[in-house]
């Protein structure tokens, strides 16, 4: 058992437009990083809180519900853990903030405890804390942020998580407007129900985005990428949509949506070269308008939330 770990706690692009709650993946170039170790006093607690704000009670912190529930399913009940995160990940972002931090926290404990917790029982105790954020046990950020790649997430009774490997030069472009859309709340706005003829686009369309990403099918993936159900109740939430949709194809991007619920959205591309063509048009476009940003890109990551030194 260790005395102090510290953790890379990756965020994430969830949803793909055509996977609702289904799909998600991760990022390789915004993190937060927290820090673990061994207290006398048995439970979890809070250290240091630097970065974006989060609550620092550990009943409300998302961080400590997760690490104290994998903590429950360990065999016994004198370890105590202390929590320091470096928040740098914006809450309500849109890029899986409150994920990064609940897969952070399982990594860390299982890490710390150098305890052989299954990844079903790390999932299952991430979701305890991601809970709290959106209110439901929606894995499409978790399943990424805990083990990387592309991710398929298959809900029923429980999650099983499905690990969607491809031959494809994948690279993301995410550009955050920073303004907040908190998941809760923009899961409320959409509807209960959708017709037949919407759902059979749906998942007929997430069915093929999967075949294209094993077949290695850039035509296909690009076909099926299209959300009928969430992005058009959210586009109006998040400023200059269209805009940056059509300077993103534009540019060379084969697939644009929102990131999550937004505020962020996303671009895939095929290689860096497009991607960082894509990069600069968006930049350029959001420097004419008033709202601060960030701009993101990368290589999708392979590894998800890791120790590091």
């Amino acid at each position: 058992m260790k005395n102090h770990c510290s953790i890379w706690c990756p965020a994430s692009v969830s949803n793909l437009n055509v996977g609702f709650d289904a799909l998600g993946f991760c990022l390789s170039d915004v993190f937060d990083v927290m820090h673990f170790k061994r207290v006398d006093k048995p439970g979890i607690y809070l250290g240091a809180l630097t970065g974006y704000s989060v609550p620092d009670k550990a009943s409300e912190n998302i961080a400590c519900v997760a690490a104290q529930s994998l903590l429950n399913k360990y065999n016994r009940t004198d370890i105590g853990i202390e929590i320091s995160i470096d928040k740098r990940i914006k809450p309500g972002s849109g890029v899986g903030s409150s994920a990064a931090s609940a897969a952070g926290a399982v990594i860390g404990v299982k890490t710390l405890l150098e305890a052989d917790f299954s990844d079903q029982e790390l999932l299952e105790s991430a979701l305890d804390g991601e809970q709290i954020a959106s209110g439901s046990r929606h894995a499409d950020n978790i399943a990424p942020a805990l083990f990387g790649k592309i991710c398929l997430i298959v809900t029923q009774e429980s999650h099983r998580i499905v690990p969607l490997p491809t031959n494809l030069d994948l690279h993301y472009v995410v550009a955050h407007q920073q303004i907040e859309i908190k998941t809760s709340e923009s899961r409320g706005a959409l509807p209960n129900e959708i017709s037949l003829k919407t759902a059979v686009k749906q998942w007929s369309s997430l069915a093929g985005f999967t075949a294209a990403l094993l077949t290695d099918n850039l035509e296909l993936m690009q076909h099926c990428a299209k959300d009928y159900v969430a992005e058009p109740v959210r586009k109006a939430s998040i400023p200059h949509f269209e805009s940056l949709q059509q300077t993103a194809l534009s540019s060379g991007a084969f697939i644009f949506g929102i990131s999550g619920s937004g505020p962020s959205v996303f671009a895939l591309c095929e290689g860096q070269t497009t991607a960082a063509k894509v990069a600069t048009s968006l930049n350029r476009l959001l420097l004419e308008q008033p709202i601060a940003f960030k701009i993101y890109s990368g290589e999708i990551h392979q590894q998800g939330a890791h120790e590091i030194l």
